[in-house]
């Protein structure tokens, strides 16, 4: 059996197998002992692959996160050495072009003084940049390559000074990267699907992100006898500059384009540190404290043009009436958070573990922006209307919780367990926006004041019961609240007809969840694990001078089941199955009249199958199948004639073989073939895409 056998069992039984059929052989008991074979600790793998496919390519790398038209390079390397007799060096890599996926991971390690640590990652993200689709005349519309891709990459240095009974101390300097391209779900209009007067959302559009962040962490620790004690400062320093890009009724006479800049320029330092005493040997204590700023410099625009990335046209062509923007966004945000913990541990008996907890949190916040806010008026002129706009909010925020688990083992062949959390949350908000500021114009449209008040409790319960050898069943259920009261003491945007935004004054949440689990092994080489989970949400809201009522409920089955069989030693197959039922139900499915059909529920149900199974051919070889089925089921509503369809409806079936084998001591080929299908009713066509995948790997050990 090779380096990759399926089950330890199954190498056993082939080298027990060899050995008896050479001991009955006479001339076996005179044979030379074999001498031991070397053992290779480093390796180099060389891969290879490509695909056939057609239909939608974007859909399809997304949902494998590979290039089409091919990838391959060193899939893995590692190599390790040691330098001399207390200090060890270890290499890790990959190169795989196509896929922009590459690592460089370098670590020495020096017995009883530390290790350094020095390596870079990249890899890349596909999207889909596809738009929606109209299933009553078949209108979709492609705006730009819908082939997205983001770029993330990490540089990191680490220098750990590690000895045993001694203070140790880890530096670690990363830097994190994000650039590319991926799509958005604001989407721009368009009348084609319907009319002028009846436009829908459905236009693509993308995001264009380019960001960058230095992390500096450092931590002193030292671990004892009775404690453990950590001190630690982290210093994050980020430069983001994304964009959204949109356009608005393509094809029409309104035809124009929407640039989106956001900006963040921000500083984070943290300090943190924490304590563990071992009192004795029934109680522990431990306590954490963190302390962070967040200094935000923010910037911004939203711009009307006819090209993308425009400067800021009052008389651009096409405009519309309301079509409102910003540009010269500058401001400033800052956070200060404070965060307390304590915790124990304490065992009275061998048979009960109690285990209180507490938590604070306080929170200042407070941000300044001014911008020039830009909106189009009536027409036939379609006039631009600029205002100068200044905006400040200020928030403070505390938050206290406790909890405490209970733990028992005194009954034979249970366990049993039980924990309570509750938490109590208050704040402030005020806001002001000011428009004009400081001129003889100056109107103040928002001047508003909000206290708010939360409270959370939990109560969740579990046994686990132990039936007989290789049986058990858990059962597990827990009840959540939340209640969020809202009041404005001050706030002038209030109106006999509007009270937009600030019109919720209570809103609840209730939740009951249900699992059970059961375990068992039904003979001594098939296994059997069946999982059955039920969760119901309530939403209740109040609106300020209105009853209580429900606002949603969200009703969740999911059943899970899962089979492991071992047919012969060297053969074993694994199948799982989940089914879920997922229904969000609001009140608004009874309106009448002109109201009536607009929503509907919200289902989410699918089926999704895998099976797996492995062979051991002969001594070096393997083979592998593996298929998964997935289909949402019921859950697509179009209601295209009143509103916009929703929901999800299709299939995917993906097929694989892989074979590998141990051509030497020193060497491994693995070839592998897959097959994948999609097909995703509300898209139409659009999203449907068939492929055959071709993957080579040789394995070579040193």
């Amino acid at each position: 059996m090779n380096s990759t056998s399926l089950r330890p069992t199954s190498r056993t039984a082939v080298r027990v197998a060899s050995l008896t059929s050479l001991l009955a052989l006479p001339l076996a008991l005179c044979a030379a002992p074999k001498e031991k074979a070397p053992t290779y600790e480093n390796y180099i793998d060389f891969s290879l692959g490509s695909a056939l496919q057609s239909g939608d390519r974007a859909g399809f790398q997304k949902d494998m996160q590979v290039k089409k038209t091919g990838f391959g390079g060193i899939d893995d390397l590692f190599f390790t050495t040691s330098l001399n007799d207390t200090t060890t060096l270890k290499l890790r890599s990959h190169v795989i072009g196509g896929n922009n996926d590459f690592l460089l991971d370098l670590q020495i390690d020096k017995e009883d003084l530390g290790y350094l640590k020095f390596g870079y990652k990249e890899y890349r993200v596909f999207y889909d940049g596809t738009g929606g689709y109209w299933p009553t005349n078949g209108f979709s519309s492609t705006t730009y390559n819908e082939e997205l891709a983001v770029d993330r990459g990490n540089l990191w240095l680490e220098l750990g000074y590690t000895p045993e009974d001694a203070v140790n101390f880890v530096f670690r300097y990363d830097l994190f990267t994000r650039e590319g391209t991926k799509d958005s779900l604001s989407w721009g209009d368009t009348g084609l699907a319907i009319s002028s007067a009846a436009t829908r959302n459905i236009l693509p559009s993308f995001w264009r992100i380019d960001e960058k962040r230095q992390q500096i962490v450092a931590t002193l620790s030292k671990h004892g006898k009775q404690h453990l004690w950590n001190l630690g400062v982290r210093s994050d320093t980020g430069d983001y500059t994304n964009g959204r890009y949109e356009r608005r009724r393509i094809g029409e006479p309104q035809d124009r384009k929407i640039t989106h800049k956001e900006g963040q320029d921000y500083d984070l330092f943290q300090m943190r540190g924490s304590y563990e005493n071992r009192i004795s040997d029934q109680l522990w204590i431990t306590t954490a404290v963190a302390r962070t700023t967040i200094d935000t410099v923010l910037s911004g625009s939203r711009i009307y043009g006819q090209t993308f990335d425009p400067v800021y046209d009052p008389a651009y062509l096409n405009r519309q009436q309301r079509d409102e923007g910003f540009f010269d966004l500058h401001g400033e945000s800052e956070m200060k958070q404070t965060i307390a913990t304590l915790s124990a541990l304490y065992r009275p008996s061998e048979t009960v573990s109690i285990i209180p907890a507490a938590r604070f949190e306080k929170i200042d916040w407070s941000n300044r922006l001014e911008f020039e806010e830009t909106n189009i008026g009536a027409g036939p002129a379609f006039g631009a209307i600029l205002d100068e706009v200044e905006a400040d909010s200020n928030k403070e925020w505390k938050d206290s919780a406790q909890s405490i688990e209970v733990r028992y083992i005194g009954l034979k062949n249970w366990t049993l367990n039980a924990k309570i959390d509750y938490s109590r949350s208050d704040g402030d908000l005020e806001e002001l926006r000011v428009l004009e500021p400081g001129t003889a114009l100056q109107v103040i449209s928002i001047d508003r004041e909000t206290r708010f008040d939360r409270s959370i409790q939990k109560y969740q319960a579990t046994a686990n019961w132990y039936a007989k050898p290789g049986t058990t069943l858990a059962f597990q259920y827990y009840f959540k609240a939340r209640q969020n009261d809202y009041r404005n003491g001050r706030d002038n945007t209030i109106s006999t007809a509007d009270r937009y935004p600030a019109y919720v004054s209570n809103q609840d949440f209730e939740t009951n969840d249900l699992n059970v689990r059961l375990s068992t092994r039904l003979a001594s080489n098939l296994r059997s694990v069946t999982r059955y989970d039920y969760q119901n949400t309530t939403i209740r809201t109040q609106d300020i001078g209105l009853a209580f009522g429900e606002s949603a409920e969200l009703t969740s089955h999911i059943l899970s089941q899962s089979v492991s069989w071992n047919p012969q030693p060297r053969w074993y197959v694994q199948g799982t199955m989940n089914v879920v039922f997922d229904t969000l139900r609001t009140p608004a499915v009874l309106v009448t009249g002109a109201g009536a059909n607009l929503v509907k529920n919200s289902d989410a149900n699918y089926v999704n199958v895998s099976l797996s199974s492995g062979y051991a051919l002969d001594d070096a070889s393997d083979l592998y199948v593996d298929y998964n089925f997935y289909e949402a089921r019921k859950s697509y509503v179009n209601n295209a004639d009143v509103s916009v369809p929703f929901g999800s409806e299709g299939t995917s079936h993906m097929l694989s073989a892989t074979w590998v084998r141990k051509l030497d001591a020193r060497t491994q080929l693995t070839l592998k073939y897959a097959y994948a299908d999609k097909n995703d009713v509300p898209y139409g066509v659009l999203s449907d895409y068939e492929a055959h995948m071709i993957y080579g790997k040789i394995q070579y050990r040193f």
